[in-house]
């Protein structure tokens, strides 16, 4: 009988310890902290690839450890995923930041403001920009503005320029372009040029007041302005004459480009912009129009003239906000030989990530 009540005694110790660790374990699962629909978008600098990718994830309650944490590129056309397990991630013992595991450079969340800049942050070279502009640039003026595609300076259907016309006489002339003959504002409409060079006013310095060419010049920049409202406007300034020519005077000139630069100056816009066009092919000392730049009757321009006018042209539009119309010729012909992305993404701005892309030219 001793034996047995022995054995009995044991039985029911080793039971209440089975009890006691049934009871611990349930205790600490109950203990264990949950997480329900958490949502995080992060940051992150890949070393190897070059690009910063934002994720965005939802952590489910349930006990699957297969759960899978996505990520999605910001910068890459190319929606590619990144996918990792959260079980990779949490266990038993700890609980860390998902974030913390998968990324060790945790940068910080991107705002929508930020994820704005870095999309319009890139940056082309000059002479990346410079292979974009001639294909998509307008001409628009008079017979001095027709001598960019006389000479051959500029080659592109989108010359709308001719004869005698002015500010004044602008809608009493028709322009080609796809086969079809309409006003300048009309096949401005159609072609949507990224850039719009408009150059007029010698036909009418001896006709109207500077005070009326200002007023046509400014109705004339409204009405492109609405029917371009994607392009880059510039309004160039009279050119000299010889100091030999009696067609007017240079002070004359002189005073109708500043009632010109006033009108463009109202507009208060980075992308409609005055051309002092005469500056780059006067002489200093006397306003004239060059020796090397006269065309032969004192008025018109010569061919170096129109090489001289574009590359100071080319000069100021780097400066000027590149149209999406130019970015989308670049990406399309494949003209960005490198483009460069530099933003910080810290509040401090001691943090910044740079993309650098080699594009073959096509």
């Amino acid at each position: 009988m001793k034996d047995y009540g022995n054995a009995g005694a044991l039985c029911g110790a080793l039971g209440c310890m089975v009890l006691l660790i049934v009871s611990m374990h349930f205790a600490k699962a109950d203990d264990k902290p949950k997480t329900e629909n958490v949502s995080a978008e992060v940051v992150f600098d890949d070393k190897e690839n070059s690009k910063t990718t934002a994720a965005s994830s939802a952590v489910s309650t349930e006990e699957n450890t297969n759960s899978v944490f996505t990520s999605t590129s910001v910068l890459s056309g190319e929606n590619e995923i990144i996918s990792t397990s959260i079980s990779d991630v949490l266990d038993n013992t700890s609980q860390q930041p998902a974030t913390a595991a998968i990324t060790p450079e945790f940068i910080g969340p991107l705002t929508v403001d930020m994820r704005t800049i870095l999309e319009n942050s890139i940056v082309y070279s000059p002479e990346v920009l410079h292979m974009a502009y001639p294909e998509n640039l307008s001409i628009v003026g008079d017979s001095i503005a027709s001598g960019f595609g006389v000479y051959g300076i500029l080659d592109n259907p989108y010359d709308f320029s001719t004869g005698n016309l002015g500010a004044r006489s602008i809608t009493d002339y028709g322009f080609n372009y796809g086969g079809n003959t309409s006003k300048y504002i009309d096949v401005l409409t159609e072609a949507q040029p990224a850039y719009i060079y408009l150059s007029m006013g010698m036909n009418d310095v001896n006709i109207i007041t500077s005070d009326e060419y200002a007023e046509f010049y400014r109705e004339i920049i409204t009405n492109v302005r609405e029917a371009c409202p994607n392009s880059v406007i510039i309004a160039a300034g009279i050119t000299p004459i010889s100091a030999a020519s009696t067609f007017t005077a240079n002070s004359t000139i002189l005073i109708f480009n500043e009632k010109l630069k006033a009108v463009v100056d109202e507009f208060a816009s980075p992308t409609i912009c005055y051309y002092d066009a005469g500056s780059f092919i006067s002489d200093p000392a006397t306003g004239a129009l060059r020796e090397d730049c006269d065309g032969g009757d004192g008025i018109h321009l010569s061919q170096p003239a129109y090489s001289n006018l574009l590359e100071n042209l080319y000069l100021m539009l780097d400066e000027i906000p590149v149209p999406q119309s130019i970015k989308d010729y670049i990406e399309e012909n494949g003209l960005a030989m490198q483009t460069t992305t530099s933003e910080a993404f810290s509040g401090t701005g001691e943090e910044t990530i740079t993309e650098t892309v080699s594009v073959e030219i096509q």
